[in-house]
């Protein structure tokens, strides 16, 4: 059973650095039971070999990808991991049944469920770890579509080539979202460089979407703070959807 931590459940829920009133700490523990024994776990990988082409090229399973941010993750690696990962429908359901009968729980199944994905992803993550460790393998930081300027589109290429439908019960609908809607697809890469020591830090700098710029790069203080901007390198907030 995956361990859900606590305090990311009451972060989702916009407690930050505060504890949740008792009543909340206890409707938050029935909502978790019932999603342990909703939760189905299902997952599926394949590693393929990786070529990297300046400008912004990926060629890895007989994909061609135009992505400067997913070139920028994967320079450096041999393999890549195509990699997929859903907690199972049943924590739709109890979304649904959430909504109808009180937004508060619905809420809480949202922010646990997020949780519930979270956890389990890192849990197969680790495995992925000792496993590329014993060839002597580092990996990169997850990168999934959508995710900076790489496509939505790779949705489909996912679902035909990790065989999504049977593997791990992961469907799209007409707009590419996965069913069960917390589930997770991402590049994974497999390099033999010196691993980065801060994901979220890597993700945010080196694999920056937002192309961030800051007071001193360029920019004044004062035009930087008129910009729209965003200023990932130096961001502290813990749940930007930039880091996975």
């Amino acid at each position: 059973m995956v361990t859900l931590r606590r305090k990311e459940i009451y972060r989702y829920l916009g407690f930050r650095n505060t504890q949740p009133p008792e009543d909340m700490v206890q409707r938050v523990e029935t909502c978790v039971e019932e999603m342990e024994r909703a939760a189905v776990f299902r997952t599926t990988h394949k590693r393929f070999p990786v070529t990297i082409t300046a400008p912004n090229t990926v060629e890895t399973a007989g994909l061609t990808i135009y992505s400067k941010h997913l070139y920028k993750n994967l320079s450096g690696c041999d393999y890549v991991y195509l990699f997929a990962a859903t907690v199972g429908i049943g924590i739709d359901r109890l979304i649904k049944r959430g909504e109808v009968g009180g937004m508060i729980d619905a809420l809480i199944y949202q922010a646990a469920g997020a949780e519930m994905i979270e956890a389990y992803v890192d849990e197969l993550n680790t495995k992925l770890k000792i496993q590329a460790a014993a060839e002597g393998y580092k990996l990169r930081p997850r990168f999934s579509p959508g995710y900076g300027d790489l496509p939505i589109d790779l949705q489909r290429d996912f679902s035909r080539i990790l065989q999504l439908p049977k593997t791990c019960g992961i469907t799209l609908t007409n707009t590419l979202l996965m069913v069960p809607s917390k589930s997770v697809t991402a590049f994974i890469g497999c390099t033999k460089e010196t691993p980065v020591k801060d994901e979220s830090v890597y993700l945010a700098d080196v694999v920056n979407p937002w192309e961030a710029t800051r007071p001193g790069a360029g920019v004044s203080t004062q035009e930087t703070e008129n910009t729209n901007v965003e200023k990932c390198r130096f961001c502290t907030k813990g749940d930007c959807e930039f880091r996975l």
